[in-house]
């Protein structure tokens, strides 16, 4: 994955902003520890670890950010993001986590899909799924400081666990309609595994009884409240700027006039 590494560290690196990124690895064996060492711009936490969130929450403990943030290896903010980020949390104090939109994109970089989301509300994602994307999602440092971690005992939807978890202890949430990531399918991604799916079923029955009783209601309301978000439609022509082989030294720009707003089955 080294490849989709590199993209995702020259996104961040390019932003125009002042940021720390830390990458964990654990002792990958594609050169990506020699590559992390050569990088004068990136922390590099180098040793084995439990998985993602384990990774991740090494990542998270290291941190000092006002703003924090994670990328998995497939993904890339757009240009500009932290600073529309840095700039919505600078004028909305009262804002915990924020949120944005994202682009689904196959490993050269061309369009699959349009993922908007809209405000998250955690008896949605308990009843549902999570409608937000975790490389959209970025935390106030107040919310790490209270000791938010990912829970290491789930493997692939533990972002939505969080997500419910941090809602439901108070965080306030917003979301912004702005792209801000892309999210590569590279055949890889865990969150539509078999294990995903029996992951949802044990968080959907880990939540209040009356979120099961009301799931059918609760995603009826959410639905709605995505049509009327916009969430499902969207303006073309559609440009986006992201780094792409052959040439994955800049970014590459492409322009589309159709696309959906579905998730790839395939």
């Amino acid at each position: 994955m080294l490849p989709y590494l590199k993209r995702c560290v020259r996104s961040v690196a390019d932003q125009g902003v002042a940021a720390e990124h830390i990458v964990a690895d654990a002792v990958s064996r594609d050169g990506t520890p020699e590559w992390l060492a050569a990088q004068s711009g990136v922390t590099a936490i180098v040793e084995k670890d439990s998985g993602m969130y384990d990774a991740v929450n090494k990542g998270l403990a290291r941190a000092r950010g006002e703003i924090v943030s994670y990328l998995n290896c497939d993904e890339q903010y757009l240009p500009g993001t932290l600073g529309v980020v840095a700039d919505y949390f600078a004028s909305h104090p009262e804002v915990d986590v924020l949120f944005g939109d994202a682009l689904l994109v196959d490993p050269a970089g061309q369009l699959l899909s349009y993922r908007k989301g809209y405000r998250p509300r955690w008896p949605y994602i308990a009843a549902s799924h999570l409608y937000v994307l975790s490389c959209t999602m970025f935390l106030r440092r107040r919310v790490i400081d209270e000791g938010a971690r990912f829970d290491m005992g789930w493997k692939d939807v533990g972002d939505a666990e969080f997500v419910i978890r941090i809602l439901r202890g108070g965080a306030r949430a917003a979301h912004v309609g702005r792209y801000l990531s892309v999210f590569t399918m590279t055949g890889a991604n865990m969150s539509a595994g078999p294990n995903a799916r029996r992951e949802t079923l044990r968080l959907r029955r880990s939540c209040p009884s009356w979120i099961r009783a009301l799931a059918l209601p609760l995603d009826v309301a959410r639905r709605v409240e995505k049509v009327l978000s916009g969430a499902y439609t969207q303006r073309f022509p559609l440009s986006y700027a992201l780094y792409a082989a052959p040439d994955d030294e800049r970014r590459t720009e492409f322009n589309v006039v159709s696309s959906s707003f579905r998730w790839p089955t395939a």
